[in-house]
C-alpha cells in the first residue's frame, strides 16, 4: 500500500510540475556531447537521432520530404550516418558558444543545417 501511495505522489507530481522544469537546453546539450563516456556519448547520440527523426516527422505531417519546405532547416542524404550526425552537432556548438541559450533541438536543427543544407530547386 505504501509502495502505491508513493508512486501516486510521484505521478501527481510529474504532472504538476510545469514542463519548463523538463526543457533540455543547448547548455545541457553541450554538456553531455562534451563527455567521453559511452553512456553520455550513447545518450548525446540518441537526442540528436530523436530530433531529427522529430523534424521529419513534423515535416512529413505537413506536406511531405520531397524536397526543402518552408521552415526546413537540414536535408539529410540517405547515405548520412548516425556518427556524422552527431558530429556536425558537436562541430556548430564548438563554433558557436553562444547557442548554450538555445534550445537543444534548436541546436540540432542548426547544426545539421549548417553540415546538411538544403539545396533549392535546380
Amino acid at each position: 500500500m505504501l509502495r502505491a501511495l508513493i508512486c501516486l505522489g510521484v505521478t501527481l507530481g510529474a504532472i504538476a510540475t510545469p514542463v519548463a522544469a523538463f526543457a533540455f537546453t543547448g547548455a545541457d546539450l553541450i554538456k553531455l556531447c562534451a563527455r567521453t563516456d559511452v553512456a553520455s556519448r550513447n545518450y548525446c547520440g540518441g537526442y540528436v537521432l530523436g530530433a531529427v527523426d522529430g523534424v521529419y516527422n513534423t515535416i512529413e505531417a505537413i506536406g511531405g520530404t520531397t524536397g526543402p519546405r518552408v521552415g526546413q532547416f537540414f536535408c539529410l542524404p540517405a547515405s548520412a550516418k548516425p556518427p556524422q550526425l552527431v558530429d556536425a552537432v558537436r562541430k556548430y556548438v564548438a563554433e558557436n558558444p553562444n547557442a548554450a541559450s538555445y534550445n537543444a533541438s534548436t541546436i540540432v536543427s542548426l547544426g545539421l543545417g549548417k553540415a546538411f543544407p538544403c539545396k533549392g530547386p535546380e
